[in-house]
């Protein structure tokens, strides 16, 4: 049987460690436990696990010891190490995460949020140990290519002995290569330098000295380099290393540099060094780990506030419920709408959890036109910014609309104007806002175009301030959760934007240098979603079209569900799964009128059920309920007689939805 990973669990607690032993290998684990910090030293020695359990305080050499000999190690610092403890302080914890750790489970822990982190650091690591596979493959394809390139330089300078002819061969071949090529004496001195390095750099051949060579690396590179290139020419050896070069524009690029030494007559005469530009190759690797990051966030993401919408939905069921039967004077009605309230402001901070994941509610999308939506919020905006900060608009009318839920669409023009404005601190300056209409296709240029956008006709919006920039630093981690520039974070910001941005098929990058202001743009796909007609639908009375089956796995919120619809007038039949669902239509199939049906349920699944019934019944209307997305089930309306109600939602519009879809299939 293959093992589901190897676990090294470490804890002073022979009961923990039996406890924890049993409960990993019952799910398949290789569990090894270790009872003491040396012990499990000696363990990942012998034989490295995929992951650490490892207690935060023992006695003897104590969990942050033991994680800080780990990660000083070169043979163990990638292990995650996740510590077990029962403190809850943040100090702990903040010292645990700088000793290395990557995550951390309470004392006494829940099985199911322990297999959850488990699995998911695994699947992480199984992720990082196959792009490390991938760069170690694309790395031996470029040093093979060098290699070939080595060998070819080296028989051509072998050959001027010989043949003068033979140097202008080479130095042909040298100057159409789109590489760097140079050659350096036994002193380190440059004896001659390829046309491409030449431009590269922006300099005259005679401008290329040893000493002017240094002042083209990064200084945060020049110290390594200077004594890479010492040890290659004391040692005559071959030298590989990758460095930062300032190119004639000011950009630093990422360079892979190899020297290999040359031998005339047996003696040493210096060096061949090819540089060849991986930028984009490394721009492409930071990308495959942010986005293999960003997914498996996302899923956890996803799974959280799917949790949560159920446990939500049941209170606001309960509270709506209780708001209408307690009198007005009772001094219990007070409390009792505080609790809504707060289950109303949580079911938000969800929703924004799910637009990070990238799940955005497509029942809530319709055409918006861009230009106008940030017309119409320009009063909100200002009095979101500083007064000293002019907000300067350029938005042109006529382009095709985005297909969008308008709300999210606003928090993401508000969220990046404000953190326009507040870069520019308090000293008067200015914000950008403008619109405009591409088409983004495989000729088309860089400035327009992002890596992960498909072909087609796109509204691209910019957001520019005169601010103080970002360093390449605070570049790569703006998009993060709960990062900010700020003293204190202040909840999803940009990481929303992003999932919503990318959860509409969409892009968004960041042009800034610290000094030269932000520039944030945000590619928005054109919509060819065409508005429908509002039909007005007649009342008529709720049992006029039969009962209601109602299907839900969570039995709080349907037995709420079930007397809100019986106190407006409906017959209601429950279902706690999806087989009793399919039964109980068998049998009631003449009388049932419609189906509340919950997207994901034990067993046989909403859309299974939906399948099922629909043999029995072709034209049954069914308003499918979930605590995540439709994304990937039937979108709403995409059949007859279906629609969607995303959880948490109020009674009342569910009672108002049910009545509408029977109306209709009444009328029809």
């Amino acid at each position: 049987m293959t093992s589901a990973g190897k676990i090294l669990i470490v804890d002073d607690s022979v009961e923990s460690l039996k406890l924890l032993s049993g409960t990993l290998s019952a799910e398949g684990y290789d569990v090894r436990p270790a009872d003491s910090g040396e012990l499990a030293l000696e363990a990942v020695a012998l034989s490295p696990p995929e992951v650490i359990l490892l207690d935060m305080r023992m006695p003897g050499m104590s969990g942050l010891e033991v994680c800080r000999k780990l990660k000083s190690s070169p043979e163990s610092r990638d292990i995650p190490v996740i510590f077990l403890s029962a403190s809850l302080d943040f100090e702990d914890r903040l010292e645990g995460l700088e000793s290395g750790a990557v995550d951390f489970i309470n004392k006494p822990f829940r099985r199911e949020e322990l297999l959850a982190r488990l699995r998911t650091h695994l699947e992480l690591v199984r992720l990082r140990k196959d792009l490390e596979r991938r760069v170690a493959e694309r790395t031996a394809d470029l040093q093979a290519a060098n290699e070939r390139l080595q060998t070819e330089l080296e028989a051509l300078w072998r050959a001027e002995e010989e043949l003068r002819e033979s140097e202008q061969r080479f130095r042909s071949i040298a100057d159409t290569a789109p590489a760097g090529i140079c050659l350096f004496n036994q002193e380190g001195i440059p004896t001659y330098v390829s046309r491409w390095l030449l431009t590269f750099l922006g300099i005259a051949l005679d401008q290329f000295g040893a000493e002017n060579w240094f002042r083209f690396i990064h200084p945060g590179d020049a110290h390594r380099m200077a004594e890479e290139i010492a040890a290659a020419i004391k040692e005559q050896r071959t030298s590989q290393a990758e460095h930062r070069l300032l190119r004639s524009d000011g950009e630093y690029r990422w360079v892979a540099a190899t020297a290999t030494p040359r031998f005339l007559q047996g003696e040493f005469s210096g060096h061949i060094v090819i540089l060849l530009d991986i930028t984009e190759l490394k721009r492409s690797q930071e990308r495959a780990m942010a986005n293999q990051k960003l997914e498996s966030l996302g899923v956890l993401a996803a799974g959280i506030a799917h949790d949560f919408n159920n446990l939500l939905g049941t209170i606001l069921a309960h509270t709506d419920l209780a708001l209408e039967e307690i009198p007005a004077e009772s001094p219990a009605l007070e409390n009792v709408t505080a609790v809504a309230t707060v289950a109303i402001r949580a079911s938000e901070i969800v929703k924004l959890m799910m637009a990070y994941a990238g799940h955005a509610d497509m029942g809530a999308f319709e055409p918006v036109d861009l230009s106008s939506l940030i017309e119409e919020m320009l009063q909100l905006v200002k009095v979101s910014v500083p007064k000293s900060t002019a907000i300067e608009l350029n938005l042109p009318k006529g382009f095709p609309p985005i297909w969008a839920n308008a709300a999210q669409i606003r928090q993401v023009v508000l969220n990046l104007i404000v953190n326009a404005s507040e870069a520019i601190e308090a000293k008067p300056g200015r914000v950008a806002v403008s619109t405009s209409r591409i088409q983004v296709r495989k000729g088309s240029s860089a400035e327009w175009r992002h890596a992960t956008l498909r072909d087609g006709d796109y509204v691209l919006l910019e957001i520019s301030d005169d601010g103080c920039g970002m360093t390449e630093e605070t570049k790569a981690k703006i998009f993060d959760p709960f990062f900010s520039t700020k003293f204190l974070g202040r909840g999803m910001g940009l990481a929303a934007v992003q999932g919503i941005v990318s959860g509409i098929g969409g892009a968004i990058d960041v042009v800034s240098a610290p000094g030269q202001g932000s520039t944030f743009k945000v590619w928005l796909p054109c919509s060819d979603h065409k508005p429908q007609e509002t039909v007005q639908l007649p009342r008529f009375p709720a049992d006029a079209a039969g009962s209601v089956l109602l299907v839900d796995d969570e039995d709080g919120l349907r037995v709420a569900e079930a007397r809100t619809l019986r106190r407006e007038g409906f017959t209601v039949l429950e279902a706690h799964d999806g087989l009793a669902a399919v039964q109980l239509f068998a049998d009631h199939a003449s009388e049932i009128g419609i189906v509340v049906l919950d997207m994901t349920l034990p067993g046989l699944s909403g859309d299974d059920v939906c399948e099922e019934i629909r043999r029995l019944k072709a034209d049954i209307p069914v308003l499918f309920t979930s605590a995540q997305s439709p994304a990937g089930a039937q979108e709403p309306g995409s059949r007859t007689n279906q629609r969607f109600l995303g959880k948490p939602y109020p009674l009342r519009e569910l009672v108002q939805t049910v009545r509408e879809m029977m109306t209709s299939t009444h009328a029809q």
